[in-house]
């Protein structure tokens, strides 16, 4: 056990490449964004069956299950395809998620809104004089396609400003206030609205409005209700009643916390930390597959008939009819390696520069061949080639096969 469990290490460290560590590592990100989206999308079901499927992959693959891995193969397109139609929401915002992380800028929690202790004061004031309101807290993620109307203002928040637009005589008090930082970018916008009745459960349509955008984006928003006189959050598509001004507080803290991190936290504490369980699974996962998929130690030999070509012949030569072209090359490496080879690429090339007329022998060695990466040549057939070279007649044509 011990001997074998030693030679299968050696052998790893013989054929481990560097090109293989990037492999597993880019592999591991794109799992731990997939494991994240599913995480925070409200279809987490589905990453059940997916992980089901997978596995059984895995295992008809490792154990030579024929019929089991054809079936994959052949339906993975269709399951693929499924998955768009299915998700298309999920994927376009998960895609708008990845390009405003272009935008993250770390910088002190106070710098990203100036007062949070007057914007709480306000909001819990509003709940006690029964005045409706609807404001949101921008994310990292784009907020345009989701919202409806709107009027432009970009004046920076303040009490008597949110009054007005939230006085129940103006046109506008019904929408939403779109908050950017401490600016008011837009206000009497429509938001989407839920259909989850169930969290819902009773409440007027700001909450719904509140909740919907929550659903479809990573924006955090605030509703006042009038009936009620109960302030409430909507974040990540689910509504939670704030009972003091204090946990209203500490949740837009968190909010702001979690979309532009404090800079003083060090890189490499932020990159261990956060999410770090869905990493280290995303990397469990990424390396089993490659040892699954990826990893063949046993050395293949496959032999390939390619052409013959000729270069640089002098210009007062003619290269003989009877020429080869073509020649017998067996190559030598792992089932992986030929996976990537297209035959049609393989040539052996002859350079003829500084030949001379009459009966001449070129070998043919390993630089003759231009081969892809981690490919060896194990045998050339000829190994040398006889060649005969005239001299130009004034009338000859060119040798359609020198280049």
């Amino acid at each position: 056990m011990i001997e074998s469990s030693l030679l299968f290490f050696d052998e790893l460290r013989r054929t481990f490449r560097v090109v293989d560590a990037v492999d597993i590592l880019l592999v591991s990100v794109f799992l731990y964004g997939s494991l994240l989206w599913f995480q925070r999308t409200a279809s987490r079901g589905v990453l059940s069956g997916v992980t089901a499927l997978a596995a059984v992959y895995f295992i008809a693959r490792g154990l030579d299950m024929y019929l089991t891995a054809l079936a994959f193969h052949t339906t993975f397109a269709v399951l693929l395809f499924i998955l768009v139609v299915v998700f298309q929401e999920d994927l376009r915002r998960l895609f708008e998620h990845v390009a405003a992380l272009r935008t993250v800028r770390f910088r002190q929690n106070s710098d990203v809104f100036s007062d949070l202790d007057e914007l709480v004061e306000l909001l819990f004031h509003m709940a006690h004089t029964r005045t409706g309101a609807l404001i949101v807290l921008k994310g990292r993620e784009p907020l345009a396609r989701h919202l409806h109307g709107g009027v432009a203002l970009g004046g920076r928040l303040s009490k008597p400003l949110l009054y007005s637009i939230f006085d129940s005589h103006t046109p506008g008090h019904d929408g939403a206030v779109i908050l950017e930082h401490d600016r008011i970018e837009q206000f009497a916008a429509h938001l989407p609205i839920s259909k989850n009745s169930q969290e819902i459960a009773g409440r007027g349509t700001r909450h719904s409005a509140a909740l919907g955008l929550s659903e479809c984006s990573d924006s955090l928003t605030v509703v006042v209700s009038e009936e009620r006189g109960v302030v409430s959050v909507a974040e990540a598509g689910e509504l939670t009643e704030m009972a003091t001004a204090t946990d209203l507080k500490q949740r837009l803290v968190a909010f702001f916390a979690a979309k532009f991190p404090n800079v003083t936290q060090p890189f490499w504490k932020r990159f261990l930390i956060q999410h770090g369980q869905l990493k280290i699974l995303a990397l469990s996962i990424a390396v089993v597959a490659w040892f699954v998929l990826a990893y063949d130690p046993h050395t293949l030999q496959r032999t390939f008939v390619v052409p013959t070509e000729y270069r640089n012949l002098p210009r007062d030569l003619l290269l003989d009819e009877t020429a080869p072209n073509e020649a017998r090359v067996t190559l030598s490496g792992s089932e992986r390696n030929f996976r990537f080879l297209e035959p049609g690429s393989l040539k052996v090339t002859l350079d003829l520069a500084g030949a001379h007329a009459g009966y001449q022998e070129f070998p043919i060695t390993d630089r003759n061949i231009r081969l892809p990466l981690n490919l060896m040549p194990y045998r050339i057939e000829p190994r040398i080639i006889r060649l005969y070279l005239r001299e130009r007649s004034s009338d000859a044509t060119a040798n359609p096969a020198v280049k």
